[in-house]
């Protein structure tokens, strides 16, 4: 899918309440204007329609739930620019998201979303960047889509004979955004192969 190279993705090493995390970056060109961009990201009934159902109150301090998913607290908002928030999924470690909008042009906008987590360094080890990055990357595949008029969102789910290739091609990304970050190019491609099978649900995408 053409959504894919149109993402830049990074890994970069950063500090979270003042311990080691890693931050996933990813930045897409979106053919949509910033107000629209940014109230397809902020408004509940939009978020659903591209993403999940969401709950709570969508103010700073507030709090929110996405359905089956994650939860957490608007941290910070710049009206029509970016968003931060907490990002808790079930027991899993602390992060926050940031999500930033700025326009390149009338009719164009620049997407950034930025995920920061202080993550065990044998799951880092394991699976890589891409146990979070290719969620996000299917995240800007909805929201790409549904930006062009095209259903998104749980009840117009891509069957898993166009997800799966997607999903190969995103872990493969994110392998090489590691590698650039300084990560061994063998155990990258290796952590991608079980980011994929992981994604999947299958089990020819790990080698022993």
């Amino acid at each position: 899918m053409d959504t894919l190279t149109g993402i830049t993705r990074l890994v970069k090493t950063t500090q979270l309440n003042h311990q080691d995390a890693t931050s996933v970056v990813l930045q897409q060109e979106v053919s949509s204007p910033a107000h629209d961009v940014w109230t397809a990201c902020t408004e509940a009934e939009r978020i659903r329609q591209w993403f999940l159902p969401i709950t709570g109150d969508l103010s700073v301090g507030g709090r929110y739930a996405l359905e089956g998913n994650a939860s957490g607290e608007i941290l910070e908002c710049n009206s029509g620019r970016s968003f931060r928030v907490s990002w808790q999924m079930g027991h899993g470690p602390d992060s926050e998201l940031e999500f930033t909008i700025t326009p390149t042009n009338t009719d164009h906008s620049l997407v950034e979303l930025r995920h920061t987590a202080m993550v065990d360094p044998d799951m880092m080890g394991t699976y890589g960047p891409g146990a979070v990055g290719v969620g996000w990357d299917a995240a800007l595949l909805g929201i790409y889509q549904y930006l062009r008029g095209i259903p998104t969102g749980p009840a117009n789910q891509l069957p898993p004979a166009v997800m799966n290739p997607f999903m190969a091609a995103s872990s493969e990304a994110w392998a090489e955004a590691a590698i650039a970050n300084g990560a061994d190019p063998a155990a990258a491609r290796e952590a991608a192969r079980r980011t994929t099978a992981f994604y999947t649900g299958t089990d020819d995408a790990v080698t022993s």
